[in-house]
C-alpha cells in the first residue's frame, strides 16, 4: 500500500492507488462525455464525471480529492452503465472519495454524510426504511428540529410515512448483509 501523506504533489502514486483499489484504467477514458450526459446529478457538482476522470488523467488529484463530486454523487452507477470504455466511473468516483476521507481532506457536505449513516443505522435496525424514524433523528443531529415538519401531516393523510417502524422477519438475514457489505455488519 502507498504512503497516503497530506501532500499530494506527487499524484501518480494517487492515482495508481484509485485505479488498483477500484479495478479500473482511467486512461482508458477518451471523454466521450456519456457519463455526464446521463447522470442525474452533474448540476450540483463541481466537476462533472468526465471532468473529474480527465482531472485525474492530468494528474491533479487534490482538485478531485477536494471535489463535492464524489460527495453528492447519487450512486445510481448510470455513469458507469452508459461508458463505452465499459469504465466503472461510479466506482472511480468513490475509491477518490474514500482515499479523501483517508487523507484527512475536509468534507464540506457534513448533512449529506450524516444522512447516509443514518439511512444505514435506520436500515439495519428496522430491515427496511422507517422514514418518520430517520429524519426525526436527522433533524434532531443536525439541530434543525422543524425542518419539513409542515410535510408530515400529508405525508401521513397519504399514508406514505408511518409512526410505527415496521419489523424485521428475518435479523440473521439483514445481519449477513451488513457483515457482506462492510465486514463489521455495522453501518459506517
Amino acid at each position: 500500500m502507498i504512503n497516503l501523506s497530506r501532500s499530494v504533489s506527487a499524484g501518480a502514486p494517487i492515482i495508481s492507488e484509485i485505479e488498483r483499489r477500484s479495478g479500473q484504467q482511467i486512461s482508458a477514458c477518451y471523454q466521450c462525455g456519456r457519463c455526464t450526459s446521463t447522470c442525474a446529478g452533474s448540476f450540483a457538482f463541481d466537476y462533472s464525471p468526465h471532468r473529474l476522470m480527465r482531472l485525474l488523467q492530468f494528474g491533479m488529484v487534490e482538485e478531485v480529492l477536494r471535489s463535492r463530486t464524489a460527495q453528492l454523487c447519487l450512486d445510481c452507477m448510470t455513469c458507469s452503465l452508459r461508458c463505452p470504455m465499459s469504465i466503472d466511473v461510479a466506482a472511480v468516483i468513490d475509491t477518490a472519495k474514500a482515499i479523501a476521507d483517508e487523507m484527512g481532506f475536509k468534507d464540506t457536505e457534513r448533512d449529506l454524510r450524516l444522512f447516509r449513516r443514518g439511512f444505514l443505522k435506520n436500515v439495519r435496525r428496522h430491515g427496511r426504511l422507517h422514514e418518520a424514524g430517520l429524519l426525526s433523528w436527522f433533524n434532531i443531529r443536525t439541530r434543525k428540529f422543524t425542518n419539513d415538519l409542515s410535510l408530515v401531516p400529508l405525508l401521513m393523510r397519504k399514508k406514505k410515512i408511518h409512526v410505527v417502524p415496521p419489523r424485521i422477519r428475518n435479523k440473521h438475514e439483514m445481519r449477513r448483509i451488513f457483515r457482506e457489505i462492510n465486514g463489521a455488519g455495522k453501518p459506517r
